[in-house]
């Protein structure tokens, strides 16, 4: 189940889990901020854990507001956009094909669609995410240790990625525009979680199986994430 709790004026989404060993804080790409906590957990251990980790939530949201934001997209020839890392222009040509297609190193869109450009490329970046995705969680399974029920690509909003209790990942579209190893991170860390649905050291533990150089990884996504963005 999904609640709220408001501390010293921060509201947290408050997830609660039979899976959960432990008590963890996440403060989200957006400043958004989380909590996730066993199921039965009394609510004022939950508010004791977080009142303690105040100090390092307020520097966590610090330097998100301090972080430039990108420039508005204009849909215009020689724009680029990113995929997989690498920056491609946009170009627009009127041949009668799918709104938005990958070509020749450029993206090229039907000009009717540039008054919706933003949601063309979604579908494109939505529709190329489900099977990169799975080809990249069978990469990853039998190193972690775990298969998913399911994945699946949605607008997570605040998050990359999802575990579910009942086996299932969800994955934000937006996230193949990242560079692939920071993809392969994402994919690792929620496989990571179907062996524990926490962050704990063990959680960590599968996750430099995979990916011995994680950290780095992780640094990039929480630094220079921030203009791989539409």
């Amino acid at each position: 189940m999904i609640d709220h709790l408001t501390i010293d004026g921060l509201t947290f989404s408050l997830r609660l889990s039979p899976r959960r060993r432990t008590i963890g804080i996440t403060v989200r790409h957006d400043g958004g901020l989380e909590v996730a906590a066993p199921a039965g957990c009394r609510r004022r251990h939950i508010e004791s854990a977080v009142r303690g980790k105040l100090p390092w939530v307020r520097r966590k949201q610090a330097e998100i507001a301090s972080r430039p934001s990108p420039p508005p997209r204009l849909w215009v020839n020689g724009e680029t956009l990113p995929y997989l890392g690498t920056p491609y222009p946009l170009c627009f040509v009127a041949d009668g094909g799918t709104p938005v297609r990958l070509r020749g190193g450029r993206f090229l869109m039907e000009p009717a669609a540039a008054a919706d450009g933003r949601r063309h490329m979604i579908d494109w970046y939505a529709a190329h995410a489900g099977p990169l995705l799975a080809r990249r969680v069978d990469r990853f399974a039998a190193t972690v240790g775990a298969s998913p029920a399911s994945i699946a690509v949605k607008d997570l909003g605040r998050r990359w990625g999802t575990c579910h209790a009942d086996g299932r990942l969800r994955f934000h579209w937006q996230i193949v525009l990242f560079p692939r190893p920071v993809l392969d991170y994402i994919v690792v860390h929620e496989l990571a979680h179907l062996r524990e649905l926490n962050h704990s050291r063990s959680f960590w533990g599968h996750v430099e199986a995979a990916l011995p150089d994680y950290r780095e990884r992780k640094a990039w996504l929480r630094h220079e994430s921030g203009p791989f963005t539409l």
